[in-house]
């Protein structure tokens, strides 16, 4: 999956502490309040850091980031309605969300063409009629001309040819690679797709149709590449171990899952390799014993989370009366750690005990791609366009309760300034 952490300066993961609370004086556990130096700026600590975020974008609904752990729930979810749904994570290596190696792909499709095929084999400029979204998009909004399903072959591929598609998509991509990014921010951000959408109403070309797992695929298809500002960090991979502090991954869960009923993405894994879900729940199973040293209090915590694992696109898991979500496929993940604790009970740090979970993080708003490539993302797949499908497709009250909780802007910020 396309890791989230490479689109953020890595001086701001990677900050050097220097405030009046030295590491030294925490004997089992790392600061998450001290200042940290970056260059030679020096900035305010990861808990007031995070503490400033989290109070800007809740200030409305009149949320305000909590830091005692007794104040803090150890058990808790999101409203039912508010679940991620599970959906496809379309893997690099079979494609992505082309319409190569889709079993389909027919005349004015992206063909391979071998060495020996001639003029009359060059790609047909016109919309592919295989069975991916992208092509399904370029028959809605792109007058049936294949630009988005050619980028995404360009992109994997580094060209719109090649004598055998899946063979070079392979071995130019990871076999873990694929969108898990984008669905995990796209069912944080939209309630399930559901209804069947005729693109005419939304500003497309009457009469075309596009199914609710078509619109799955393009959102996540927007939100899976990034721009420095368009997600948040909650709990970055700030630790000395490649993980993020304990300390600042208790408070996320616990203020966003917990106070706000907000689901949070989830790195799950350390290192290069990346697998991204959503988590909706979790529990505290045990608290330990304090242990007091140097005048911080030390708590042992194990943690268990529960998140919505990979599905398939087509399957639908909402009920259409009461908009609760029903049958996604969810797994979960125990983390142990000690978290450290000033005089007053509020967490200052923390230290995980074992091997698990890389960081925290949510999405704002998805990106739109620029022809010069100064943001990534596919430049024939209008953010607006996907949106529209999204909410069009969405029942409606469901839609207005994510509408009253969702934080960030709606569309990419820019396009906001474009259109005034």
């Amino acid at each position: 999956m396309h890791r989230l952490v490479l689109c953020a300066p890595l001086a701001i993961l990677i900050a050097v502490a220097c405030g009046s609370l030295h590491a030294a004086e925490l004997a089992f556990a790392e600061s998450n309040v001290e200042e940290r130096q970056i260059g030679e700026q020096v900035v305010q600590s990861e808990r007031d850091e995070q503490e400033a975020l989290y109070n800007y974008y809740f200030n409305d609904q009149g949320y305000r980031y909590e830091t005692r752990l007794e104040h803090l729930k150890k058990e808790a979810s999101v409203p039912s309605w508010r679940v991620p749904y599970s959906a496809a994570i379309h893997p690099e290596s079979s494609g992505g969300l082309s319409s190569v190696g889709r079993g389909s792909v027919r005349r004015g499709s992206v063909r391979p063409v071998g060495l020996f095929a001639g003029r009359a084999s060059q790609v047909d400029r016109r919309a592919a009629r295989g069975s991916s979204a992208l092509s399904a998009y370029d028959r809605a909004f792109n007058g049936g001309e294949d630009l988005a399903n050619a980028y995404e072959v360009r992109r994997i591929m580094g060209t719109d040819r090649a004598l055998f598609p899946l063979l070079r998509m392979r071995r130019n991509s990871e076999s873990w690679e694929g969108y898990c990014s984008g669905f995990t921010a796209s069912t944080i951000k939209h309630p399930e797709p559901v209804n069947a959408v005729d693109v005419g109403d939304v500003g497309g070309t009457p009469g075309v149709v596009l199914q609710p797992s078509e619109i799955k695929a393009l959102l996540t298809a927007i939100y899976n590449r990034t721009s420095d500002d368009s997600f948040l960090f909650l709990a970055p991979p700030s630790g000395r171990d490649g993980g993020p502090n304990m300390g600042t991954f208790h408070l996320a869960l616990a203020n966003y899952v917990g106070q706000a009923g907000c689901p949070v993405g989830i790195d799950r894994t350390k290192g290069r390799t990346s697998w991204n879900n959503p988590i909706y729940a979790y529990k505290v199973a045990s608290i330990g014993d304090a242990v007091t040293k140097g005048g911080v209090q030390y708590r042992d915590v194990v943690t268990t989370v529960t998140y919505s694992f990979y599905g398939l696109d087509s399957t639908r898991q909402t009920n259409r009366e009461t908009g609760e979500r029903v049958g996604n496929r969810t797994q979960s993940m125990t983390f142990r750690y000690t978290l450290a604790l000033d005089d007053e009970g509020r967490i200052i740090g923390g230290r995980s005990r074992n091997d698990s979970g890389h960081f925290l993080w949510i999405p704002l708003y998805p990106v739109q791609g620029t022809a010069d490539g100064s943001v990534p993302g596919n430049l024939h797949l209008d953010v607006r366009q996907v949106i529209a499908l999204a909410r069009a497709s969405a029942i409606p009250k469901v839609q207005k309760l994510y509408d009253g909780v969702t934080i960030g802007s709606a569309i990419d910020p820019k396009l906001e300034d474009e259109s005034n």
